[in-house]
């Protein structure tokens, strides 16, 4: 019987939040948080699941029906079930701290996927557009950034398929995150942007492209290891998400807090808005959570 152990980083936004989703370039970092994942080959057909995050769940590999707690978890079953022989028990365990917004959901889709992977034999050049497949069948749309980067480490420049593309950065300088205190689904703020983009598609679709301007000058300027030029690219992506609206009071005062540290190259929102994270650069403002860059991503033990 195979015991195969798998598992992967979680990860922050830089820089490229919703104009990924329209085809511009990203930047993501792993950070060092990581979900892990056991598979236990089992001799009957059942599929037991146990975990932090919610009740243990039992099903077989012929009645993979989505579950609320585990549906990341079922979808990559199901994307290999026809190749799977025989069930197993799966443990999740998590070392994500579930207020910094760490793209857990992203982290245990790839660890999943690449415990699974080991097990059927599978390509793991296969995962992310596997990974995709699922979050975007889950959640309607995603650009797959947080996948990218669970699933390679380090700080990364990324495309959205279908000419998705990867590209290690050199390492960034300090990262810290700050938790506002509530988060407001990505889903939702798609959607109220997408509601005020009714009749404004131009202006907002100049919006995402100058976002995209941004994002790319920041990647140049990370390949070129021109830290300054990074943050000032980062700090002008702030002001397009203001712009934007997805930036709300409780946010602002955590990033002009944050920007009284003279130590501190850059701060902006991590995500889509409307709460979660606020990420700073350089320095690990007064309030922030030191966030280490993964330099591994998904790492198998087969």
């Amino acid at each position: 019987m195979k015991r195969i152990k798998a598992s992967a980083p979680g990860s922050i936004m830089i820089a490229g939040e919703h104009a990924v989703v329209y085809g511009h370039r990203a930047v993501v970092a792993a950070i060092e948080q990581r979900i892990t994942v056991t598979l236990t080959q089992r001799s009957d057909q059942n599929v037991r699941i146990v975990s932090q995050i919610a009740d243990p769940f039992e099903t077989s590999l012929g009645a993979l029906e989505p579950s609320h707690a585990y549906r990341f978890v079922i979808a990559c079953i199901r994307t290999h079930v026809s190749r799977i022989e025989t069930g197993f028990d799966l443990e999740i365990t998590s070392e994500i701290d579930p207020t910094l917004g760490l793209g857990s959901s992203a982290a245990v889709t790839i660890a999943v996927l690449g415990a699974l992977s080991a097990l059927v034999d599978a390509d793991p050049a296969e995962i992310h557009t596997d990974a995709v497949t699922i979050i975007r069948d889950i959640q309607g749309r995603g650009s797959g950034a947080d996948l990218a980067a669970s699933l390679t480490g380090g700080m990364i420049a990324y495309q959205a398929p279908p000419e998705a593309a990867i590209i290690r950065l050199p390492r960034p300088p300090v990262l810290a995150l700050k938790y506002a205190g509530y988060k407001t689904p990505t889903s939702e703020v798609l959607k109220l942007i997408a509601e005020r983009m009714e009749g404004q598609e131009q202006i907002f679709h100049a919006l995402y492209a100058e976002m995209g301007q941004q994002a790319d000058e920041a990647i140049e300027a990370a390949q070129g290891e021109d830290w300054q030029a990074f943050a000032a690219s980062l700090t002008q992506y702030q002001s397009l998400m203001e712009q934007l609206g997805v930036c709300d009071d409780t946010l602002a005062g955590i990033i002009a807090q944050a920007q009284s540290d003279p130590a501190v190259l850059a701060v902006k929102i991590s995500g889509s808005g409307l709460g979660d994270c606020v990420v700073a650069v350089g320095a690990v403002p007064d309030g922030f959570t030191k966030a280490e860059l993964a330099t591994e991503g998904l790492i198998i033990h087969a």
